[in-house]
């Protein structure tokens, strides 16, 4: 349990878009309006992590090209979601989180979030979403992570914005984030690419 539990939490700690923007939404809005985006976040990863569970714990191998429409689609998302947060405008932006990145598009951003995979993949046997008794504990382990990880993104956040720079302006947060979701995008659209160069026609 520690072990996973260990894993879930150096994996969701690492900088990302869904991190980036709950960092964001901390400077942006304050902990106190930010936080619950960790629970959308929860929520988004465990109906992700679900699906690709339950898909590979039935289909298996048969159907590869399903992982890599989903990663291209991934890609595509992550490339508007950049697009956006650069042409935010200068003025400050309005009390809610975020005037192009709500909380609807935040919810769809962490669905597809790659790391739901890697979680599959890597950290939790696939044979937990075939056993009601293991995904129940795998859920309750997710949860008691990623809720405490996502709100110390936010009150990082938070913290950077009572530190008062003169840098951080709504202009330099939304071009910040946009930048390192495209460097995101990019190093996923690199993998995808690869593989599909190793593997050839057989997608």
């Amino acid at each position: 349990m520690l072990n996973v539990m260990s894993a879930l939490g150096l994996l969701l700690l690492m900088p990302g878009p869904t991190n980036t923007l709950l960092l964001r939404s901390g400077v942006l809005s304050g902990f106190r309006r930010a936080w619950t985006l960790s629970l959308l976040e929860c929520l988004a990863y465990l109906l992700q992590i679900s699906f690709w569970g339950y898909l590979l714990s039935h289909m298996g191998a048969s159907a590869p090209w399903c992982l890599k429409v989903m990663q291209f689609v991934s890609i595509c998302y992550l490339a508007k979601t950049s697009y956006c947060l650069w042409r935010e405008p200068t003025a400050g932006l309005p009390a809610m989180p975020g005037a192009r990145v709500s909380r609807r598009q935040f919810f769809l951003l962490t669905l597809i979030n790659p790391k739901g995979l890697l979680v599959v993949s890597f950290i939790v046997p696939v044979q937990t979403f075939a056993d009601t008794a293991l995904y129940g504990q795998f859920v309750m382990q997710f949860t008691a992570v990623v809720i405490p990880v996502g709100c110390a993104w936010v009150l990082f956040g938070a913290r950077i914005k009572r530190s008062g720079h003169a840098w951080l302006t709504p202009q330099n947060i939304n071009r910040t984030a946009s930048v390192v979701i495209s460097c995101f995008a990019l190093a996923i659209l690199f993998k995808l690419a690869d593989a599909l160069i190793r593997t050839g026609p057989a997608l």
